[in-house]
């Protein structure tokens, strides 16, 4: 049984799924959501608070299901979240070329990964971007190759540790164990059909109150950015300006919004409730505000995008999960202020097309890639034992002869 859960900062997303290791698949998926309490713009402000909403959720499955999950796959929108570069340099012979071992490999890793690492911070994910022999031949698998040194070159995606300490310690409150935190843009892009992340494609994942942007080539994630702007910036915004509470903002948004004005007819009006009364409030003035807000946000994401573009190329263009992604004009406005052709995100598991879900379900992803392989000759753990010593022995055969 896996489970994950999409914690944002006014709601809780999971997905619960049994996997069957016979036909490698799920048989039973399930979906349930429901308020967060004690967390705002990726903070947690009340640990107690967001335990009892986490195992409201969880508990919503049914005791059957609830009692079967072992542990959970997190993931976190932390204003912490960062991406850098970090090269791990290492030895592979002093004397004549060598063959490159995985011994050597996971020393270049390991190199790369404390080099990028700061006291205060939490790696969530170290993604390898190739490997240079010798400072001349880049590849992406150096395994059995001759050099004398060796470049692993990597992408660390990290978070303060005070924020991944109280999101685990929040959700373990609740009675249940943290498998791993996941960058929830990382998520949604595992629920992505694979040939767009080999081609090329920026993935924008829409949270709450952050929007994550990951570009993906050659299947691996090549580039991260985060953005202090979410689905609820804009019902913020229409708030003020309207001088309406937010729920009814959010009504606003969600049933009478559009990104672009100029579609929508100038003498189309909305009933605005206020206070005891309604009153009429034109649809385009509506519409006005949510083009503000969001050309605040494609400015920022145009110029950090033009680098990637530029380096990397996106032959399949920008897709769009998470968040408002269902309101009016949006991918059109995505087309039309970044440059690049767009599209909505979609699950191939229809009962998963909720774009709610979205991130639960690529959590569920992340949890089989983690696995460790079943294997069926595997009685004890002298075979592990065993084989570290076959590995070993092979590595100081082809280091001397």
């Amino acid at each position: 049984m896996y489970c994950g859960l999409d914690i944002q900062s006014d709601k809780i997303f999971a997905v619960c799924g049994l996997f069957d290791n016979k036909d490698e698949k799920f048989i039973d998926i399930s979906c349930q959501s429901g308020p967060a309490r004690g967390i705002k713009n990726g903070k947690i402000s009340e640990l107690g608070l967001l335990a009892e909403s986490v195992s409201r959720v969880l508990n919503s499955f049914g005791a059957n299901a609830s009692g079967r999950i072992k542990s959970l796959y997190v993931s976190t929108y932390s204003a912490s979240l960062k991406a850098s570069q970090s090269v791990g340099t290492i030895p592979v012979s002093e004397r004549s070329s060598k063959i490159i071992t995985s011994g050597d490999i996971s020393r270049a890793n390991h190199q790369a990964y404390c080099l990028g690492l700061n006291i205060e911070e939490r790696v969530l994910h170290q993604i390898i971007q190739g490997y240079v022999i010798d400072k001349q031949n880049r590849v992406l698998n150096p395994l059995g190759l001759y050099g004398h040194t060796l470049e692993a070159d990597t992408l660390l995606i990290t978070a303060l540790v005070q924020d991944t300490d109280s999101l685990i310690s929040a959700v373990e409150r609740s009675g249940f164990k943290v498998k791993s935190l996941v960058l929830a843009g990382y998520a949604a892009g595992l629920v992505l059909p694979d040939s767009l992340r080999m081609k090329g494609c920026c993935l924008f994942e829409i949270g709450f109150d952050s929007t994550q942007m990951l570009i993906f080539k050659e299947g691996l994630i090549r580039g991260f950015e985060a953005f202090p702007f979410g689905a609820n910036d804009v019902t913020e915004a229409i708030a003020k300006e309207l001088k309406v509470p937010l729920d009814t903002a959010l009504a606003l948004k969600l049933s009478h919004g559009n990104i672009i004005p100029n579609s929508v007819n100038p003498d189309t009006e909305v009933l605005l409730k206020k206070e005891q009364s309604y009153r009429p409030l034109k649809r385009q003035v509506l519409c006005e505000i949510i083009e503000r807000k969001w050309r605040e946000f494609f400015g920022l994401a145009k110029e950090r995008l033009a680098g990637y573009q530029q380096g990397l190329g996106l032959p399949e263009g920008i897709v769009v999960s998470g968040r408002d992604v269902l309101l009016e004009g949006l991918l059109e406005s995505f087309e039309a202020n970044l440059g690049i052709p767009s599209r909505l995100a979609k699950m191939e598991n229809p009962s998963l097309n909720d774009p709610s879900y979205f991130v639960s379900a690529g959590l569920l992803k992340y949890a089989l890639l983690e696995r460790p392989p079943f294997n069926i000759l595997k009685l004890s753990s002298y075979g592990n034992i065993f084989q570290k010593i076959t590995n070993k022995s092979r590595e100081l055969y082809q280091e001397y002869f």
